[in-house]
């Protein structure tokens, strides 16, 4: 299958026109471009990467190159976009940690206070009974020499304070036990504030980058707007591969996967907006995850956090209902309909569709 790509030649006047493969299977990109990294897991160590400011090629000077500008445009425009989505996932998360540390404050701070209250109360009973364990036990041991009728009841007398003297060690030990106690109660509410307070400024962080992520991906989805717009409804109508209809013969499962397949269906043609999950506009993790809530299973918004869930597949191995990845990092995913096609929302401009699986782009899917 093919498409037409127009371009003006700078300088000369001229439209060259070129005949090019579909892009639904990506060219590499242009020697010395690279699409920024995607961010760190979700729940892993914050803050995440400073985002890497998109670099704006010179216009094109023919056919060629605006072929390769746009297809650059588009996969540094989707890559931004994930990055965002994992962005949000961990500032959501953050923030949900730092309510849960601060919720647990308020509670861990009373029972300091009361820590310290029974700390000083018993740091007292302690004095007294060590006081008078010393002075009473040696004024007993007298008296019992003094007052005893013969040797047999001496003994029975020193027995009986022995017993005594015991049953203060026990709760000397009691109090002291309690003391400690409290202690690692006042230890364990300070360590509660500092987390919160960590926690809240990791998320502070995470927001701060989330808008230079944003801001970003919103520089490069204008690029690739105005790539679009240069093109008359003919051009673009070429540039942008049609939909290639659902593979016939088919069987789907009755799996969660395939369920979600049915579901994605639903919304054949309709537009991708870059981070959008429906339900009458989609990016690509946004129709994945769409999908699959209809059915139940809530997945991670970005196509990097989808790509580390369920089981990994090969190629050969791929069934209806499968997650589709591409690309390394990470930074689109579709949902695999049987013969070598898969639902997926494309690109800026475009609009959710059947498309032939890139078996250069494809780099894993995952079975949930």
């Amino acid at each position: 299958m093919t498409v037409v790509l127009v371009a003006a030649i700078a300088g000369a006047g001229l439209t060259a026109i070129v005949t090019t493969e579909a892009i639904a299977d990506p060219a590499p990109l242009p020697p010395g471009v690279t699409v920024p990294l995607a961010p760190p897991p979700v729940g892993s160590a914050l803050p995440l990467a400073p985002p890497t400011a998109p670099v704006v090629p010179p216009p094109p000077t023919d056919a060629a190159q605006a072929r390769d500008q746009y297809q650059q445009a588009q996969r540094e425009a989707e890559a931004l976009t994930e990055q965002w989505h994992a962005a949000t996932d961990a500032h959501d998360t953050a923030e949900t940690d730092a309510e849960t540390a601060r919720d647990a404050v308020e509670p861990a701070q009373e029972a300091a206070a009361r820590a310290e209250a029974d700390e000083e109360q018993y740091r007292s009973q302690l004095d007294v009974m060590a006081l008078a364990t010393f002075e009473n036990g040696r004024l007993d041991q007298f008296d019992a020499l003094l007052t005893s009728t013969s040797p047999q009841n001496f003994l029975d007398q020193m027995s009986a304070l022995e017993s005594l003297t015991a049953e203060h060690r026990v709760q000397l030990q009691e109090f002291e036990a309690k003391a400690a106690a409290a202690r690692q109660a006042r230890a364990d509410a300070d360590a509660a504030v500092a987390r919160a307070q960590q926690t809240a400024d990791d998320a502070q962080r995470t927001a701060d980058d989330i808008k230079a992520r944003k801001a970003a991906a919103d520089i490069r989805i204008k690029d690739v707007e105005r790539m679009i717009s240069r093109l008359g409804p003919a051009e673009r109508a070429k540039l942008l591969s049609p939909d290639e209809g659902a593979p016939i013969g088919i069987v789907l499962g009755s799996g969660i996967g395939a369920k979600a397949l049915a579901m994605a269906a639903t919304k054949l043609g309709r537009p991708y907006v870059w981070g959008a999950s429906g339900p009458s506009s989609f990016d690509c993790s946004g129709l994945t995850s769409w999908a699959f809530k209809q059915v139940g299973m809530t997945l991670p918004r970005s196509s990097s956090a989808q790509s580390r869930i369920g089981t990994p597949v090969a190629w050969n191995d791929l069934q209806p209902g499968d997650l589709v990845f591409y690309y390394s990092p990470v930074s689109h995913v579709g949902i695999y309909a049987g013969g070598g096609k898969m639902i997926n929302a494309p690109e800026s401009g475009d609009v959710v569709k059947y498309q032939t699986v890139s078996r250069s782009a494809f780099s894993g899917a995952r079975r949930l």
